[in-house]
């Protein structure tokens, strides 16, 4: 039998401590520069939950949609004053009282899908926390301008609708008393040609 009394110790190479060296210097940047910028994140991703998040999110939407509603109630009124309408009429006034209903769907709805796409938003940074606790590369959140985007081609089609509903029944309206107006003339109704000759 022989009997060896060397060391069992196997050295390092030259290349295995300079791997090592740069493991340890990019663990250290890593904790160093990327481990505050998850934790922002992280923070980030949670305050969206926040009541205050969502309160901003409605009035974010409330600044978006007020112009489109007030613009289409300018046109509305454009419009019932070029036909000569008294603002004091009941016809004005149903008018009116319809187009705050549809800005109040139209708000109403808007807001509820800007609320529900923030809590979209909420949770897509969510998945991306538990992705980057697993290494694996996140998705893009949704920004709160495409929320915003969303809300306000829902005012603009509410308002859309509240004037194009009040247009079409002024149409309807004027071409009914054109076409009355005409019978009337062609029977002479109006003081014209009784069929005497």
């Amino acid at each position: 039998m022989s009997g060896g009394g060397g060391s069992t110790t196997i050295e390092d190479t030259a290349s295995q401590k300079a791997l090592a060296k740069i493991a340890a210097q990019r663990f250290n940047l890593y904790q160093q520069y990327y481990v505050p910028l998850e934790n922002q994140f992280i923070q980030d991703v949670f305050s969206m939950a926040d009541p205050s998040a969502y309160e901003n999110v409605s009035g974010f939407v409330n600044a978006l949609q007020q112009p489109q509603f007030q613009a289409a109630r300018r046109q509305m009124e454009q419009a019932a004053f070029a036909q000569g309408i008294d603002p004091t009429s009941g016809q004005y006034r149903g008018t009116a009282a319809a187009m705050q209903q549809a800005q109040a769907r139209g708000m109403g709805v808007g807001t509820a899908e800007a609320l529900s796409g923030q809590t979209d938003r909420y949770y897509q940074g969510l998945q991306n926390v538990i992705a980057m606790g697993q290494g694996q590369a996140g998705q893009s959140i949704a920004g709160l301008s495409d929320v915003g985007d969303l809300s306000s081609r829902r005012a603009a089609a509410e308002a859309k609708s509240g004037l194009s509903s009040y247009l079409g029944r002024q149409q309807l309206l004027g071409t009914a008393v054109g076409t009355g107006v005409g019978l009337g003339m062609a029977s002479g109704t109006f003081g014209g040609n009784k069929g005497g000759g």
